[in-house]
């Protein structure tokens, strides 16, 4: 097992990735080789540096509704038709997923029956409480 060091910088986090596609490299199976194999408990540790630094020094924004419906479409199969009934016209899907829509607490509703993102996920922010309430999710 190759001694574990914190993560600074980005020279420091290339060489973590490094030694994470080495182990993998060497056990393609590592991630089923049980938590008494060392190269196992290695790549654990050295991964939640990574995912610690990279949180702190690089992180991502928050996709948009936009995004996240074409993602679950995407993952689902589904075409832009299928959005139709949940958002109400061809021109309001192309519309919602071009992000020039706001999606309502109602399309939310909907939305997260046919694709399961969360109404949260979908509603403007600042849109209050009440509006996901009104829509049926919390």
């Amino acid at each position: 097992m190759a001694q574990i060091t914190a993560i600074n910088n980005d020279d420091d986090l290339a060489a973590a990735v490094a030694r994470v596609d080495e182990l993998f490299k060497a056990n393609p199976d590592i991630l089923t080789a049980g938590a008494d194999n060392p190269e196992y408990k290695e790549l654990n540790a050295i991964a939640d540096l990574v995912i610690a630094y990279e949180d702190l020094h690089c992180p991502m924004d928050e996709p948009s509704p936009a995004a996240r419906v074409q993602g679950s479409m995407d993952a689902l199969g589904l075409t832009e038709e299928a959005l139709i009934p949940a958002i109400g016209s061809r021109e309001g899907v192309d519309l919602v997923l071009a992000g020039r829509r706001e999606v309502t607490p109602a399309m939310a509703a909907a939305l997260y029956e046919l694709l399961g993102i969360e109404v949260r996920d979908l509603l403007p922010q600042g849109a209050g409480a009440a509006a996901t309430l009104n829509a049926g999710r919390v």
